[in-house]
């Protein structure tokens, strides 16, 4: 789900950018935009955007050695994708592999296992990187619209975020087989 969250901290400001052209705010705005946006936050989920950022202290330049940065109070808000367990999802198929498929859910991709594509038995189309069902005849493949619900995720520490799901629960999967029943 995408959640808006408000966010406080101190900010280092280089001197040459802190007596610059632009304001004191929107200088920041930037420097955040460039630091976070598209980063990954334990807490946060996927950083999408930030909104707005309002300086709240004046500077303070702290007593190290070689750290010219002048430091403020900074409340921000950010936009952030945080997935939910067991939320559903809508997606683009973006590649499939042998082992299953990757759905391109926004700011970050899920895998569907093939285990977790349909009941029925799948058959590997690498000339169409798809899949087709045994049963039915049915295909799924690179560009298809998907409904799936997040069965686990992963937060590995330092690393992306890791999203499973499956398509396997009623209305989900392929969205035009959905329509049709």
């Amino acid at each position: 789900m995408y959640v808006e969250y408000e966010v406080e901290e101190w900010i280092g400001v280089p001197p040459d950018k802190v007596y610059g052209d632009q304001e004191l705010d929107a200088t920041i705005l930037s420097m955040l935009r460039s630091a976070v946006e598209g980063t990954t936050d334990p807490e946060l989920g996927v950083i999408i955007a930030v909104l707005e950022a309002r300086v709240m202290s004046d500077g303070v330049v702290l007593p190290i050695a070689g750290d010219p940065n002048v430091y403020y109070l900074v409340k921000y808000r950010v936009l952030a994708f945080e997935p939910v367990l067991h939320e559903v999802l809508r997606g683009v198929v973006k590649d499939v592999k042998d082992q299953g498929i990757f759905v391109d859910l926004g700011p970050i991709d899920g895998f569907v296992h093939r285990s977790q594509i349909t009941d029925e038995t799948l058959e590997m189309l690498p000339d169409r990187r798809g899949f087709k069902s045994m049963d039915t005849g049915r295909i799924i493949e690179t560009g298809d619209l998907v409904r799936a619900r997040i069965t686990q995720i992963s937060r590995p520490t330092g690393g992306y975020m890791r999203i499973g799901m499956t398509m396997r629960q009623p209305y989900l999967g392929k969205e035009e087989q959905i329509r049709k029943g």
